[in-house]
């Protein structure tokens, strides 16, 4: 029997009037020493097996000389038979320090208690064996149903998070060899790196297209950041030779998709494929734009990305003029597809990212301003803060695209903002998640051996029949079904 066995049993046995179970009670509750001696000193040597006067092993060290004597430090005592009784009151801070005192102690008080809560086990199984034998076929059928759906479904719960960690873990690995993957690509190999952008688009894009639709999340498929996605996947392989459209995807890339993960706390929890999807359609457009313009060979460049090697200085006139024309394009058709010719479905619960801000930002200043607005302004207020935000964020790109280091400096920021929050996420939020997950596991465990004890009880009460169980194991009983009709009455 492991220490964590006895503990957990030591905790409903009742008191025994003859002390030996104080030292029980001290090793469950990590009481100090003296008590755990004081009750071992205590309790009778006829109640431990093994405890004849006449031995001389470790389990025996009580001895008709009641002189106190502080024992021996030598290393003949660590392993031997102390010659003097061990009073509370006469121990020292150094005899506590003492290892083979210590031993002593514990040994003893250890051995009574597994005695005692043997007899205990032993006891409150007769009872079991009793009131089940006086149980009828009925009532015995009825508590068996109730078990096993209990159990059932307490073995569903667990086989379902066992398939989930299962998958977890796989993407778990596949998303950190993604991020060393990724570092050999941008030192090595950088002319690859738009194909590895590429092929995970491809993977990890229908996954969010079937999730968001599962849960009725599709109309934020239409957000900005996703048609940043599509325009940087058009300029790689149909319209190479663009200058105005590489000014534009280079703009929204290192703009509002790198400062969405701090403005919206992107997080890399690398088990999760919602979160990794999330981060790698802001992180990694930029991050591919940041290649394109600084690690690729100028000869490779001016011929697989002519309109990228056409920009040798940025034009902030010209990048305003073209993202803004890009980014009213994106508004329209949004309005037009999203929020007028849904509105009867938004209106009905189905969330946008227009519903979602409102709400998320009721209670802050610029969420209550927009709220106050009349019909349709919020619309339009909402627009003209998106549209604010896009500049804002678009103005530091001529540094990013004239000092390399910088911009290095820049996505390195990006990705350990990422990291922090992913960090955040594992230790706050899926550390209490987790633990809430235990607690219910915990409680639905309890509750099973809560009804089969009240039920085992009301079939002792209908009968009449079954002697009176010991105090002890009936208080237990008793103070069990009492508190789960509590329970179930509240």
């Amino acid at each position: 029997m492991t220490t964590l066995d006895i503990d957990e049993r030591i905790g409903d046995v009742p008191e025994s009037p003859n002390g030996a179970m104080a030292a029980e009670a001290s090793l469950g509750s990590s009481a100090p020493l003296e008590t755990v001696a004081a009750a071992a000193a205590t309790a009778p040597d006829d109640k431990v097996p093994g405890s004849d006067s006449s031995s001389n092993d470790d389990w025996d060290y009580l001895e008709t000389d009641t002189t106190p004597q502080r024992p021996s430090m030598d290393r003949s005592y660590s392993s031997g038979s102390v010659s003097s009784s061990i009073s509370p009151e006469n121990l020292s801070f150094m005899d506590l320090l003492d290892p083979g005192l210590t031993v002593m102690v514990s040994k003893k008080a250890f051995t009574q208690v597994k005695t005692r809560t043997e007899k205990i086990r032993n006891r409150a199984k007769l009872q079991r064996d009793k009131l089940i034998g006086k149980m009828t076929d009925e009532d015995f059928i009825a508590m068996k149903k109730r078990m096993v759906y209990k159990i059932n479904k307490l073995d569903a719960n667990l086989m379902k998070a066992v398939e989930a960690s299962r998958t977890e873990k796989w993407f778990y690995s596949f998303a950190l060899f993604q991020i060393f993957y990724a570092g050999i690509l941008i030192g090595k190999y950088p002319h690859y790196f738009h194909w590895y952008y590429s092929v995970l688009f491809a993977l990890l894009m229908p996954i969010r297209l079937y999730t968001y639709y599962k849960k009725e999340f599709q109309y934020f498929l239409a957000d900005f950041c996703y048609y940043a996605n599509v325009l940087t996947m058009c300029y790689i392989w149909l319209f190479p030779d663009s200058q105005h459209l590489y000014v534009v995807c280079f703009s929204f890339t290192y703009g509002t998709l790198a400062f969405a993960v701090i403005t919206w706390r992107n997080s890399l929890v690398l088990h999760s494929i919602e979160k990794i999807t999330s981060s790698f359609i802001h992180i990694i457009p930029p991050v591919t734009l940041f290649v394109i313009t600084h690690e690729i060979d100028p000869e490779f460049k001016a011929s697989r990305f002519p309109g990228a090697a056409k920009v040798t200085s940025w034009h902030t006139i010209n990048g305003i003029i073209w993202s803004s024309f890009y980014y009213l394009i994106w508004q329209s058709l949004y309005h037009y597809f999203i929020t007028y010719k849904q509105k009867d479905e938004i209106k009905k619960g189905r969330v946008n990212s227009f519903s979602w801000l409102r709400r998320s930002y009721a209670n802050k200043p610029i969420g209550k301003f927009v709220n106050s607005l009349p019909e349709p302004l919020p619309v339009v207020a909402f627009t003209l803060i998106q549209y604010g935000y896009q500049l804002g964020t678009m103005l530091l790109c001529p540094i990013w695209i004239k000092y390399k280091k910088l911009a290095g400096l820049f996505m390195s920021l990006i990705f350990v903002v990422a990291a922090y929050n992913g960090a955040t996420y594992y230790i706050d939020i899926f550390g209490r998640k987790l633990e809430k997950e235990v607690v219910k596991l915990r409680n639905e465990i309890s509750q099973l051996q809560a009804e089969n004890l009240l039920h085992t009880s009301s079939s002792n009460t209908s009968s009449n029949e079954v002697n009176e169980p010991e105090a002890g194991v009936s208080n237990s009983i008793g103070a069990t079904g009492t508190t789960y009709e509590n329970k179930k009455s509240q």
